[in-house]
């Protein structure tokens, strides 16, 4: 009864989440073509990295969230069953329970990901030359595995006993997360960059966590305040003049492998 009345639920939210998500990377598809450099540099891309970016999307932006809902919503269902629906919060705490305290969360993971441990894995992300939409999902295919989003939104949606407001939430830290990787942002240092940078890691900082000197900043994904409560931030007025870390690998290895020597320093 419970797993019926969570489906009735959970598939029209899904369909509006996927709504905003799609939405916000067609706009800013369409932006990158639409400003002259932006288009100039995503049309100079190799086929190899457009093969990769392409890849992250689909795994990443497609077959993760299915994953999501899909597999991991099944095996705490199938762990424990008792505890579905269990966490009765209003929609606004469901909301800050992924806008906060989940962001707090991939704040740690992503410095996880920095360490000696398992930067050979996502040194493949930070291989772009050049910031756009289409490289948010540039990962070694099963680098999703390890994000706490996979498994720690499975468990709340499924302990949650209305999720809507949480899945939205998701879907807003989705949307921010195209955004972040996106070149478009008000110029620091103006009055409305310093307001909105205040709150969240916009293009601006997130560019300098894919510069080929600062990847060991600005972790955050929604949120600002993490880095500045543990002095990752970092957000200069100038825009960084080199994106990316060089890797010795090729497309099947960036995929599925990425064991390798770099040619370029680790960002830890």
């Amino acid at each position: 009864m419970k797993t019926a009345l969570a489906d009735k639920i959970l598939r029209p939210s899904l369909t509006i989440i996927f709504m905003i998500v799609f939405a916000s990377f067609i706009i800013l598809a369409a932006l990158t073509f639409a400003v002259n450099e932006s288009r100039r540099a995503a049309l100079a891309r190799h086929a190899q990295d457009w093969m990769l970016d392409a890849a992250g999307l689909v795994v990443q932006g497609v077959l993760l969230p299915l994953v999501q809902i899909a597999l991991v919503y099944w095996l705490f269902a199938t762990l424990a069953p008792r505890w579905q629906g269990a966490l009765a919060v209003s929609p606004t705490l469901a909301f800050l329970l992924n806008f906060v305290l989940v962001d707090y969360l991939y704040y740690w993971n992503h410095r996880l990901l920095h360490g000696k441990t398992w930067w050979d894995i996502h040194a493949v992300h930070h291989s772009a030359e050049h910031m756009d939409v289409f490289i948010t999902s540039r990962n070694t295919l099963w680098t999703s595995l390890l994000m706490v989003y996979l498994w720690v939104n499975g468990g709340l949606i499924f302990l949650l006993q209305e999720p809507q407001a949480f899945l939205v939430s998701a879907s807003i830290t989705a949307s921010l997360d195209l955004w972040r990787h996106s070149a478009f942002f008000f110029t620091p240092p103006s009055l409305r960059h310093r307001l909105v940078a205040a709150i969240f890691i916009t293009p601006r900082e997130h560019a300098w966590h894919h510069s080929a000197t600062q990847a060991h900043k600005n972790f955050g994904a929604n949120l600002s305040i993490w880095d500045k409560l543990h002095g990752t931030y970092y957000s200069p007025a100038q825009r960084p003049q080199q994106f990316g870390i060089p890797l010795t690998l090729d497309l099947r290895r960036k995929l599925l492998f990425p064991f390798a020597a770099r040619k370029a320093g680790s960002a830890r």
